[in-house]
């Protein structure tokens, strides 16, 4: 009987959780360039709650997606257990705008690179001697058998 109680208030507690769920507080993390704020829900084992992490965009009526950093989404899909500071986010936008003038550079040196390739006369290479080999022997063609689907069949329609 004892087991039967016992279970009996597991249901009721859980049954009685789930309908009454506690209010979660939101805790403010921070924000980001763009504006948008990012929160954080505590877990509650009492109530199987897990915690959770969202962001808040301010009122849009064109309702457009929010633009997310990197970093901020990293700590929102859980890669991350702490959230970025503004310092860490700046250092990486330093990081990716050399990156992207260091590969500008890249560009203009192969292309400057290419161009006096091009102009300046080169002896022939091993592949500019070569003549293709279809050029020289074509493939086979024999009476009894058409190059192409249906050629017979237009030809037997005229003789008849």
């Amino acid at each position: 009987m004892a087991w039967r109680i016992g279970n009996m208030r597991r249901i009721f507690e859980n049954l009685k959780n789930s309908i009454f769920s506690a209010k979660q507080k939101d805790k403010f993390v921070g924000s980001d360039q763009y504006g948008n704020n990012y929160f954080e829900k505590g877990e509650d084992s009492s109530h199987n709650l897990r915690a959770s992490r969202y962001i808040k965009k301010e009122f849009d009526p064109d309702f457009t997606i929010p633009k997310i950093p990197v970093e901020w989404e990293a700590w929102l899909r859980g890669r991350r257990d702490i959230p970025p500071t503004p310092e860490e986010i700046e250092r990486n936008y330093i990081r990716m705008m050399q990156t992207k003038i260091r590969a500008e550079e890249l560009d203009r040196k192969h292309l400057a690179e290419k161009e006096t390739a091009n102009s300046c006369p080169t002896p022939l290479t091993i592949t500019e001697d070569i003549k293709p080999n279809h050029a020289t022997s074509s493939f086979p063609k024999y009476e009894g058998f058409e190059s192409a689907p249906g050629e017979n069949i237009n030809k037997l329609d005229k003789v008849k």
